[in-house]
């Protein structure tokens, strides 16, 4: 038997309460104690690790992580032609950095090389590579389903519903072993200008995308900025929503009605990044001011709806690296408005729930898994602190540190 008892530590235990002083014991990759005394017995062979008075936090959550679009704060690179081999390592790379940030679970936003993306979830999961525990997406179906992730996005209009084609990329992408398969019901203007407010997909087809997913048993996520894209998203039963962002009343109101079954991550990160650090002036159809403004408005709505709203904001690109993800935290508090333990909230028990694990995952609990994070600092005074991968002491996944206090 292999345990570990973090002693003097400050346990913010997921629910969004204040954090309190605890031991917490782990036994064979689980919590098995949280108290402020653990038996002599108990603390038998156990390694020992003295927080010094730190923060105890459950492993942290990205709902939109991209592990292969090639860049991260360690390698910084606006390529997206490597062979696939080398697309390979980088997947493998990624995953390695969002550990070492403290990320130790990751609901993919997709991945161009979808069988890669399940190679990686595996090999994370066995332990012989460092990584989140993940689960895989295929790449974005895109309108008219010529070719899964060519950003053209010519809208529905003019062009024959095809519920056929959709149907069966659910169900090729479900055969390779995906967890998520992902649907662009809307455009994108920071990629094709003027097109985030254009649907991509008629009824028919997301109703058939629907049925697939169902009977492959794999779950669905919709890109959706445009607000009948979010409108279809929610009518057809898709989990997770990514954006939200020109979300109506009508949208909003349907959200709030599915709030127990479906998931939103409006990705400020990616929107941060394009408004201060893309190293170009945007085009005024990139719409980058316009969502901005407009996901500060919708968010704040969201959470006091209800809806969970989860951090992930589409790092992977050379100006938005795989590493910052835990700026996502520092935004919601600045730019939506909540309490930096509402921010972590949403990143440890809304993540464990988008996870489909919420009964052993994303809280600090006895039973759980022993995903935990040791934070040299309190980050419900200071989110940013997270940020600051010196001041994540130890990492553990699945029992095993990742990372050990010097």
């Amino acid at each position: 038997m292999t345990r570990t008892l973090f002693t003097d530590v400050q346990v913010f235990d997921g629910t969004g309460r204040d954090p309190y002083p605890a031991h917490v014991l782990v036994e064979d990759g689980r919590i098995t104690e949280v108290s402020d005394r653990i038996p002599r017995d108990l603390r038998t062979d156990a390694r020992v690790i003295d927080g010094g008075g730190g923060t105890l936090l459950p492993g942290l959550v990205d709902a939109h992580a991209h592990l292969g679009f090639g860049s991260t704060v360690e390698h910084l690179s606006r390529r997206r032609d490597e062979p696939d081999e080398e697309k390979a390592l980088l997947v493998a790379h990624a995953g390695r950095v969002l550990l070492d940030h403290g990320i130790t679970s990751a609901y993919s936003g997709g991945n161009r090389l979808p069988r890669t993306e399940t190679a990686a979830r595996k090999a994370f999961a066995e332990g012989w590579m460092p990584g989140p525990r993940l689960k895989a997406a295929s790449w974005e179906g895109t309108a008219g389903m010529v070719e899964p992730g060519v950003y053209d996005f010519p809208g529905v209009e003019g062009r024959a519903s095809d519920p056929e084609s959709v149907s069966r990329f659910v169900g090729d992408m479900a055969e390779l072993g995906v967890d998520i398969v992902k649907l662009s019901l809307s455009g994108e203007s920071a990629v094709v200008q003027g097109t985030s407010r254009i649907v991509q997909f008629t009824d028919e087809e997301v109703a058939a995308a629907a049925a697939t997913a169902d009977k492959h048993g794999v779950w669905l996520t919709a890109h959706a900025h445009a607000a009948e894209s979010v409108k279809m998203a929610v009518r057809h039963g898709i989990r997770a929503v990514y954006h939200c962002t020109f979300a109506d009343e009508e949208a909003l109101d349907l959200l709030e009605a599915a709030r127990d079954r479906i998931f939103v991550a409006p990705t400020p990160g990616i929107i941060h990044a394009n408004l201060h650090e893309a190293g170009s002036e945007p085009e005024p159809g990139m719409e980058v001011e316009a969502t901005a403004a407009a996901v500060r408005e919708v968010v704040p709505e969201l959470v006091r709806r209800g809806v969970r709203v989860l951090p992930g904001g589409d790092y992977g690109f050379a100006w938005n690296p795989v590493g910052r993800n835990l700026r996502d935290l520092e935004l919601f508090v600045d730019w939506f408005g909540l309490t930096p333990a509402e921010a972590l909230r949403a990143a440890t028990r809304y993540g464990g729930q988008i996870m489909g694990m919420d009964s052993e995952l994303g809280l600090v609990r006895p039973g759980f898994l022993a995903d935990l994070v040791l934070v040299d600092g309190d980050p419900l005074a200071d989110i940013a602190v997270l940020q600051d991968r010196a001041r994540l002491t130890a990492i553990m996944k699945d029992g095993r540190l990742h990372k050990a206090p010097a």
